[in-house]
């Protein structure tokens, strides 16, 4: 069983170096780099929601061509590609996720609520993102780590803001729907996940803000672990997410 991992709005796949250790028995986790940072800095941003997904098609079937079952983990802006993802795996008839996990993000038919940012000057944008907690006041006062972080964090930011959401058929695939106990987005908004599914789904709550996971990563690796096992040992049962 692989688990393909995206990215938060400034992240890559760096982000999810520690995870490979943290999985055993079978469980291979896969970081997904997008475009424009790490080992692909030198490719242009993605200019629209779609875009980055078809990225991570061809990226995911590249991975997924031993025909080994797989899972896909996204969060905040990961969690929204992987939505759109998805949608191109079940419309092109591709080889099917066994569990999709929407980490730090509401439901995609929930209406954004904040400002756009993506278009201010530097300095109101990094107040705005340190605001966030998205990156530290460090990262910023370092020129040479502006000058690589901020283009990125902008375009990320710009992804998420001209993101249009486009109603479509509920996917079949089970979801796993994973939220920090002090996370900004409401029990219903995450609960709106349940419209976009006609498996399973199953939203849970992890110590922790939107960033929950950053510095500790044990308990959404241990329960990702735990949730994969069970795909993978019991895939002829099915997935009981309730």
């Amino acid at each position: 069983m692989k688990l393909f991992c995206l990215p938060y709005a400034g992240g890559s796949a760096n982000l999810y170096a520690a995870w490979r250790r943290r999985f055993q028995a079978g469980i291979t986790c896969v970081p997904i780099e997008l475009a424009g940072r790490g080992i692909r800095r030198r490719l242009s941003f993605y200019e629209g929601m779609n875009e980055a997904a078809e990225d991570v098609i061809e990226q995911l079937m590249s991975h997924a061509a031993d025909g080994e079952p797989y899972a896909l983990f996204g969060h905040s802006m990961g969690g929204m590609i992987a939505y759109e993802a998805a949608h191109l795996v079940h419309e092109r008839r591709l080889p099917p996720p066994q569990l999709v996990i929407f980490s730090g993000r509401p439901a995609p038919h929930v209406v954004r609520s904040d400002a756009d940012i993506h278009g201010q000057p530097d300095a109101e944008f990094m107040k705005r993102i340190e605001e966030m907690g998205a990156t530290s006041a460090e990262l910023f006062a370092d020129s040479q780590l502006r000058a690589i972080f901020l283009p990125v964090l902008r375009a990320d930011f710009r992804l998420v803001e001209t993101y249009e959401y486009i109603p479509r058929l509920p996917l079949p695939y089970p979801f796993l729907v994973v939220a920090g106990t002090t996370e900004r987005w409401s029990e219903e908004e995450l609960e709106g996940w349940r419209l976009h599914t006609s498996a399973a789904c199953r939203v849970m709550r992890l110590e922790g803000g939107h960033f929950y996971w950053n510095g500790n990563p044990e308990p959404i690796t241990s329960l990702l672990m735990e949730e994969l096992q069970q795909l993978r040992l019991h895939a002829n049962i099915g997935w009981e997410g309730g």
